[in-house]
């Protein structure tokens, strides 16, 4: 076992329904957004109808600590403490096609595009990254590979 334990912090943000970015934060920067959101906690055995847009999850080690609705003010101010401790790349990586040459915007992308080439309804974004890794040689019958910022996209 590691001497360093794995931060099991997490805050979720959403807008409404649509979910914003997960965030990994430090156990004490995790306890000061708590005792800032208390306030505006959601109770279960009350509903409470409120204008407020955003909701914040926080749970530690998976236990949901808490739901809370808040302003767009708060929100900008939550933001600016955990912007750094996103868990989640921002800027997905832009993919290649080796035999066509053609460089898609992202893994995704490359999948549409495989589908509507090959006339399939679905396929896997996760088997064109796996090659892109070089944990399997081919996806669909083409080589992928992770392109550098510097070029452009198609």
């Amino acid at each position: 076992m590691t001497t360093k334990a794995k931060n099991r912090c997490t805050v979720t943000l959403k807008q409404k329904y649509v979910h914003i970015g997960t965030y990994r934060p430090t156990q004490e920067i995790f306890y000061e957004i708590q005792k800032e959101l208390e306030p505006y906690r959601i109770l279960y055995n009350k509903v409470i109808k409120s204008e407020k847009i955003y909701t914040v999850i926080l749970k530690q080690e998976d236990i949901k600590m808490g739901s809370y609705k808040i302003s767009s003010e708060m929100f900008n101010l939550l933001m600016e403490k955990i912007k750094p401790f996103r868990s989640l790349q921002e800027q997905s990586k832009k993919v290649r096609c080796i035999e066509t040459g053609k460089i898609f915007e992202n893994a995704r992308a490359a999948s549409d595009w495989v589908a509507f080439v090959r006339e399939n309804y679905y396929c896997n974004i996760d088997t064109i990254r796996l090659c892109c890794r070089g944990r399997q040689k081919t996806a669909y019958g083409y080589h992928w590979e992770f392109v550098e910022k510097s070029t452009n996209v198609l």
